[in-house]
């Protein structure tokens, strides 16, 4: 009997879920979202198609959530394990229009498998797209899939017959961030809620683009700017100086030209999401057990006071988050996360559908960025490292905007999705954000 039999064989047919995936699924029975993110690499040489297959499959025992689809039957969730041959999820383009169409292509979590890879390849090097489901896992999750798959590529071409070990029994809940925080804690979380709240009520409304509500089955596409790595550099060293991180300048170029771009009347609020990796901040290896979703909100309230230069709102967009990362950053609204487990699920679809109504009429919601980092070399090597990466985020239904930011090699790379009738606004904000970004 060889080795593969005997991995395969320990890997359970069914696998719990957890505390995240409930949100999840809520979020999606919501329509909410699409919930289906990209990394996209370029490559400058040729990669090998029959090794990436391999290499995928190998992935799929290696986490083994990955292989599987999301049912929900009744009041019971759990992760169904496909057969190998539906968790085919290679796909190979020789046009490269139809490569860059298959960034749009959304992942279905019931049906699965919760990964699909594209590989273009052309004389000039090879293209990859690794799409992921944010039912499986978030930005964090995303950081995992790709290194699990880089390292069994790599690993296969001196290595054969390498068989990774499932991961079967690492912890994907929220549990795992809790367990770090001592009791005295939640008293802290609580009044942090409470501000919270208050803070997102006065004034209720907020400063947003007038995008056309989404309507079912319109067309989108993404939209991109790029940061060349000399002025992003500059933007580094001028948040330095002015004590501020390179998301804080972000946040404040975004909501500058907000402002600018849609006529902001200065009495509704400046406000903003902004997402935080809990790995990093509470996870003793800064990684989690398992793939999941690990993230959470934070925001930035200007109120109706923007300042009176980049520098002013920039001061005050720092001492905002600074405050926030004293006082158990992205914790205020996770401790309500087990209560969700206490109502019938399709209740609390309702409830969701219901409150992003009345957030659509009150003008309540806010736009989210997050900005997911530097892509770290080590995971998107295959033989050699891309010459270029860019993380394509899962995308709002308008009227809120998500937009994403990520690094690769010195620059940066901002994308969102923008659905018919929206991109020209789109595109302005994005000029205007790249504008009002100093250096």
């Amino acid at each position: 009997m060889d080795n593969s039999y005997i991995k395969r064989s320990i890997i359970p047919e069914r696998l719990p879920a957890v505390d995240g995936d409930l949100i999840m699924a809520i979020g999606i029975d919501a329509e909410i979202a699409l919930f289906t993110a990209n990394l996209e690499l370029s490559f400058g040489h040729r990669l090998d198609a029959e090794r990436l297959a391999r290499a995928l499959d190998l992935t799929f025992d290696a986490q083994p959530i990955l292989g599987c689809k999301f049912v929900i039957d009744g009041r019971q969730m759990y992760w169904e394990r496909l057969s190998k041959e539906a968790r085919h999820s290679l796909y190979l383009f020789e046009n490269e229009s139809e490569f860059e169409q298959f960034r749009t292509l959304q992942i279905d979590s019931r049906t699965g498998p919760q990964i699909k890879v594209a590989l273009y390849q052309s004389a000039a090097g090879d293209r990859l797209i690794i799409k992921h489901s944010h039912q499986v896992g978030d930005g964090g999750g995303q950081v995992d899939i790709v290194r699990e798959l880089s390292t069994a590529y790599n690993r296969l071409n001196h290595n054969p017959a390498y068989q990774p070990e499932p991961n079967i029994y690492g912890s994907r809940s929220g549990k795992q961030v809790l367990r770090q925080i001592s009791w005295t804690a939640f008293p802290v979380i609580l009044v942090n809620f409470i501000k919270f709240l208050w803070s997102n009520n006065h004034p209720k409304a907020t400063h947003t683009l007038p995008l056309p509500e989404y309507q079912q089955n319109s067309s989108w596409t993404y939209q991109m700017r790029s940061i060349a790595p000399d002025r992003a550099a500059r933007i580094l060293e001028y948040g330095k100086k002015h004590l501020a991180t390179f998301n804080d300048v972000m946040i404040t170029a975004y909501l500058r030209a907000l402002a600018t771009v849609s006529s902001w009347d200065g009495q509704s609020a400046l406000r903003l999401q902004m997402t935080v990796d809990l790995r990093k901040w509470y996870l003793p290896e800064k990684r989690a057990e398992g793939i999941c979703n690990l993230s959470a909100f934070e925001h930035v309230n200007l109120g109706t006071h923007l300042g009176d230069d980049f520098a002013d709102t920039l001061a005050r967009v720092s001492a905002i988050i600074r405050s926030r990362k004293k006082s158990y950053i992205g914790l205020k609204e996770v401790c309500l996360a087990p209560l969700a487990s206490l109502f019938p699920y399709g209740q609390l679809v309702k409830l969701i559908v219901k409150t992003r109504r009345k957030q659509i009429l009150q003008k309540s919601f806010q736009d989210v960025l997050t900005n997911v980092g530097a892509i770290s070399p080590e995971c998107v090597t295959f033989d050699q490292q891309p010459i270029a990466a860019k993380v394509l985020p899962h995308v709002l239904f308008p009227p809120p905007l998500s937009i994403c930011l990520s690094g690769y090699a010195g620059s940066f790379t901002l994308a969102t999705g923008a659905f018919q009738g929206s991109s020209p606004i789109i595109e302005q904000l994005l000029d205007q954000l790249v504008k009002e970004l100093p250096g």
